[in-house]
């Protein structure tokens, strides 16, 4: 009995942690007529944050991208970041932020990236951004992948190695418990 209550605790957690979480999209909202765009120069594409939809993008592992925002009106006191959302155990990491006082309403520049080989490629991450002004906030994001497998990275041999490791543990553990218990004589 106990061994089906542990069948059903793990099932139930398993579609908490799959059906739980949400459907990723793209997508640019402001109410300071903000728009974004990255020109990535090695990948030979552009992504323009109003524009993308639901696409998922997908990104070398190093390139070099030549951005642009702009916002509707001068925004006097600004602030604002742009950070990657990595999936567990990564965590957040912030790519760049700003603050200040401007009269102008666009800015420019071209930033280089080298994502780590323990990053793994072939799966969903998100990259995030906000600006808030004198005018009004604009924030969005945009679904991304690392162009590769999931073999790509050392992480998934090391994982591997400790299933079955984890695995051959449980089957020794489990081995006296199922040997076939001798019949009692009358």
């Amino acid at each position: 009995m106990n061994g089906i209550r542990m069948c059903a605790a793990g099932a139930l957690f398993g579609l908490l942690v799959a059906g739980g979480a949400p459907t990723a999209t793209a997508e640019l909202e402001g109410t300071n007529g903000c728009q974004a765009s990255g020109a990535f120069l090695d990948g030979g594409f552009t992504v323009d944050a109003a524009t993308i939809g639901d696409d998922l993008v997908t990104v070398l592992r190093s390139d070099t991208v030549a951005w642009q925002g702009s916002v509707a009106a001068p925004p006097g006191e600004y602030s604002g970041s742009i950070s990657v959302e990595l999936p567990p155990p990564f965590g957040d990491v912030e790519i760049d932020s700003w603050s200040g006082d401007s009269q102008s309403t666009s800015n420019e520049g071209v930033r280089e990236y080298d994502l780590p080989s323990l990053v793994p490629a072939g799966v969903e991450f998100e990259v995030v951004g906000s600006h808030t002004d004198q005018n009004g906030t604009c924030s969005g994001y945009v679904r991304m992948e690392v162009e590769g497998g999931a073999f790509d990275s050392p992480l998934t041999a090391i994982s591997l190695v400790g299933t079955v490791a984890t695995g051959a543990g449980l089957a020794a553990m489990l081995r006296p418990l199922l040997r076939p218990v001798p019949k009692k004589v009358v």
